[in-house]
Formats: C-alpha cells, structure tokens, sequence
C-alpha cells in the first residue's frame, strides 16, 4: 500500500497527502456518497443517538485533518464506535483505518468530551489528543479519505465543520492563550 498513496500541494504550497485515484476507487467514492445520504435521510426520521471517537493529531502547531468523499468539510479522523468497543479503542482503530497510522495506547489522552445535533442525530463525541515530534507517514485510502494534511487549526476553524471539532478547537485555542 506505501506506493498508492503521494504528495501533493495545495494552493498555498502546503504539504497534503492524496489517497489514490484509480478508477475502481471513484465507484467506492460514489457509493460512500449514495450510502451517506441514505443514512442522512434515515438519520432525519429516526433522530438516533450515536457515539463517536475523533483523534487530534498534533505536530507542533498543526492538526492533521481529513477530507472524506462523502463530506464536504475537513475532520478529524475517527468514527463511530463498533459494539463492544471503547472510545480509545475506536479512535486507535479509525486512526489506523483512514490513514495507515498506528498509534500505542499510552499516546492518547482524552481532551474532549460532549455531546452535539448533527447530521439528525444525537451524537456523544470523546475527542483524544495525540501528540507527535515529527511529520508522521499518512495512506488515506482514496476511497473513504481522500485527502490528509495538517494544518493550523484557525484553518479549520474557516470553514464548516462538525460541532464538536468546532468546540474542542476553540477550547484548545481558548487554553492556548491562557
């Protein structure tokens, strides 16, 4: 898989890591985008709850972001928790899934938790911090993820994006100050 995933830069001339574009990868794009809308539409009748885990990875100043094929906004990397399963043990898990990157137990510390009304639902969000020395390699897989970088988080803050990932960065940013 390390041969899939390449360098780019974006328009400001920062490094971003590019999931790969083969043609097969545009159909499970596709089908990530149709299913996300159906749940959407299933989501505004049912009003469920969820629990989710996000991971912040930190180097230095920036925060690695994601851009998945079936959002339009950047997040955090992380999910939904699978039955049985521990917010750290998920967010180890989506962290490993969308972007290749393994991280031990002992490297994450919660930062975060809360519950927010998005996308229909009621979701409860633990958000951990990690915190790294140097860049770490990234292989989105060009399907689900289609684009990581890392980016200051005021960045982030610019455009849309999820609640939560909203509350914890002017938290963070609010400590920063401090």
């Amino acid at each position: 898989m390390a041969g899939i995933c390449r360098w780019d830069l974006d328009l400001n001339g920062r490094a971003i890591w590019v999931g790969p574009r083969r043609p097969r990868d545009r159909a499970y794009r596709a089908a990530y985008w149709l299913a996300f809308r159906v749940m959407r539409a299933w989501w505004f009748v049912a009003r469920p709850h969820h629990r989710g885990a996000l991971v912040a990875v930190w180097v230095e100043d920036r925060v690695l972001v994601l851009r998945q094929s079936y959002r339009v906004h950047l997040n955090l990397p992380g999910g939904g928790l699978g039955h049985g399963e521990t917010p750290e043990f998920a967010a180890r898990r989506e962290l490993r899934e969308e972007v290749g990157l393994e991280l031990p137990p002992d490297a994450l510390r919660v930062a975060w938790e809360g519950e927010s009304f998005w996308d229909w639902r009621r979701d409860y969000v633990t958000i951990f911090e990690a915190h790294l020395d140097a860049v770490p390699d990234l292989m989105p897989d060009g399907r689900e993820v289609i684009e990581a970088r890392l980016i200051h988080p005021l960045a982030v803050l610019a455009g849309p994006q999820a609640p939560f990932v909203e509350k914890y960065l002017l938290q963070r940013l609010g400590q920063a100050r401090e």
